[in-house]
């Protein structure tokens, strides 16, 4: 069941707030939808909270960490830290949304006896300069009317759901959960001076909640409680200090078209993918949410691809937000540099190479999806687009605040260009990881484009006229193979790869990255094919429709439909670009957050949630369609009114 799109983005106590009914057997024993979720992060870790107030997947101490609550992946083995009515009879209701332009999330459930509030936060804020995350999620209670019992259970499960943790008592302190396994150094706490039941590894209280007894205040938080030594845990100032930095944050966007709201949360769920130390991006907070249900197309995306960082770093200077750039681009030529003609496509969020990809058969997968994966196999293949998109970005960042110094250029941008002379002529995987035969695809041939013209670019800026000159000549080649190789006039479209009939809906990133523009002729017979061969249900496309050596299908990618968007209003059809857009928002759930894929038949959410790329994707469509109508405005003559006066 998906959420009204009326309701969303209205402020706490609006009367016009959807209420869901649930049944807590089912919420006990069965997986929610993905579009179920809300998301709650501290620039280190993140969590997802059930619309029905279950914690269901916590990766801790960061984000491509071993999960603490996996519920999502395994009802019953995972693990999850729920607060639900206790009211004698199976029936509920609940709203979940954001307090304002933060991430702090609450959740309300009501019942026939009064409604509670849960306000979940991780405290993320910033003193003299320096980012505080306390590695907490704080869980208020509040009784907001009537009187209303609750069950409380918190029942962590180490290591991907493994391991059954040690429950130890610290009398008026609280919990701590502890692994058995001294190899796996997983501790945590709940900081309370409420008196639970423990359980085997889970701890479990019921309270009744009245107007004289009206909050209770819960502190899951990493380490044992003996590393928190008062009572006291400062909910009441963490939360100030949460919000005003979001708050404060939301507030340099520049954006002002519309979708106004769903652009600032999408923002803010990119700042949420965002490890706060090093600036890395990550592609998605979860591992092996299926691209289809029962299918073994389940991926770990808890890493940050290159690709999906820089693409990133585009939504937010598009939108006035360049926060992140510098520290991701000096975290990036710190990585690569000495080290550039051997690029990896992605490393995990404090530069770690190796992402060797493994099965974690102990879990079922959401609604039985197996296999649940942890590292991705993609870390070892070739892919030439990363040379292009790693210039691209050096440049922007050169362009924008002028950090590219000799080393930079001798030790990061000649070395890349190097490695692209010396392969580009060779077939690749491609943007999608194809895990068959690499081919000639014509969307790498045309980041081998960007890397030369980029660097081109940038010799030009720094004086270095010759390596310009010479460059620019395999810049021009290899846009001559491309129009010649990747274009096809039968079908009358650039193509997935060099001899295909096939199309790509990655080609439609052609004019964002200037090698052609939207309203070319080619481009615009290419929009069309693009349309015809992958377009389901008049508003979603899948990547390709070929063989990419995987068993199985997928759902269609929202991102490509968030591309084709852009390539419509950079076109001139912005009437159709507008439509277009409205009807994919609808497909984001009742916060505004967009999962990988969707299952064009149901509507259904499918992938790994909430997918950075989507909501890249959405932003930059969203500017768009803003600069398309900007350009089409009439133009106000000077005078013009006082004359006609």
């Amino acid at each position: 069941m998906k959420f009204a799109l009326k309701v969303k983005f209205l402020m706490p106590g609006s009367p016009e707030r959807f209420w869901k009914k649930l049944s807590i057997s089912k919420v006990q024993s069965d997986y929610k939808p993905i579009s179920d979720y809300g998301l709650i992060g501290d620039l280190t870790t993140c969590a997802l909270v059930g619309v029905d107030g279950s914690i269901d997947w916590l990766c801790y101490p960061r984000f491509d960490s071993p999960s603490i609550f996996a519920a999502i992946l395994d009802v019953n083995k995972g693990g999850s830290f729920q607060i639900l009515p206790d009211n004698g009879t199976d029936e509920f209701e609940a709203s979940q949304y954001y307090d304002g332009p933060t991430s702090i999330l609450i959740t309300e459930l009501k019942d026939s006896n009064g409604i509670i509030r849960i306000t979940d936060f991780m405290p993320c804020f910033r003193v003299t300069g320096v980012l505080v995350s306390t590695a907490e999620i704080h869980r208020r209670i509040s009784c907001l009317q009537g009187n209303f019992n609750v069950r409380v259970s918190v029942e962590p499960r180490m290591d991907y759901g493994l391991l059954v943790p040690k429950v130890e008592t610290m009398k008026g302190l609280g919990y701590t959960f502890s692994s058995p396994d001294p190899k796996i150094r997983q501790s945590v706490a709940l900081v309370t001076g409420e008196k639970f039941a423990v359980g085997d590894g889970s701890i479990q209280a019921d309270f009744q909640l009245t107007p004289e007894r009206s909050c209770i205040d819960l502190v899951f938080r990493g380490g044992g409680v003996k590393l928190h030594h008062f009572r006291e845990a400062y909910t009441d100032e963490k939360l100030r200090e949460t919000r005003e930095y979001w708050t404060r944050w939301s507030k340099k966007s520049t954006f002002t078209g519309k979708w106004k709201e769903m652009v600032e949360r999408s923002a803010i769920t990119l700042h949420l993918l965002t490890f706060g130390r090093t600036g890395a991006i990550i592609a998605a907070p979860t591992t092996s949410l299926p691209e289809e249900i029962g299918g073994m197309r389940n991926w770990d995306y808890r890493y940050s691809w290159i690709r999906d960082s820089s693409f990133v770093l585009w939504a937010f200077h598009s939108i006035g937000l360049d926060a992140p750039e510098e520290l991701y681009l000096h975290w990036i030529n710190s990585v690569f540099y000495l080290t550039a003609e051997n690029l990896q496509v992605m490393l995990c969020v404090t530069g770690e190479r190796d992402l060797t990809e493994a099965p974690l058969d102990r879990l079922e997968g959401y609604r039985k999806s197996a296999p649940v994966r942890v590292g991705n196999g993609a870390w070892e293949q070739f892919q030439l687009d990363v040379y292009g998109i790693l210039l691209d970005a050096i440049y922007f960042s050169h362009i924008h605040s002028q950090v590219t110094n000799k080393r930079i250029y001798d030790f990061i941008v000649k070395l890349v260009v190097k490695a692209v002379v010396e392969k580009w002529t060779e077939p690749d995987c491609g943007i999608w990881e194809v895990r068959g035969e690499k081919l000639h695809f014509v969307y790498s041939k045309m980041w081998c484009w960007v890397a030369l013209d980029r660097a081109v670019r940038i010799a030009k800026e720094i004086g270095e006229v010759e390596d310009a000159e010479l460059w620019s000549l395999l810049r021009d080649k290899i846009k001559v193979q491309i129009m010649e190789e990747g274009w096809d006039p039968e079908i009358n479209s650039f193509v997935r790869s060099y001899g295909s009939k096939k199309v790509d809906a990655a080609n439609l990133l052609m004019p964002q990255v200037r090698f052609i523009a939207a309203d070319d002729p080619k481009m615009t017979s290419t929009i069309d094919r693009t349309m015809k061969q992958l377009m389901s249900g008049g508003k979603f496309l899948y990547r390709y429709r070929a063989d990419d050596g995987l068993p199985g299908d997928e759902g269609t990618f929202l991102i490509c439909s968030f591309w084709l968007v852009n390539c419509l209003a950079g076109s001139g059809r912005v009437e159709e670009a507008e439509n277009l857009m409205d009807s994919l928002v609808e497909c984001s759930n009742h916060l505004g957050l967009f999962s990988e894929e969707i299952d064009p038949k149901t509507g259904a959410m499918l992938g790994n949630f909430p997918q950075a790329f989507t909501h890249m994707g959405f932003i930059s469509a969203a500017v768009a369609i803003a600069k398309a109508k900007q350009r089409n405005a009439p133009k106000t003559v000077p005078g013009a009114m006082r004359k006609e006066a």
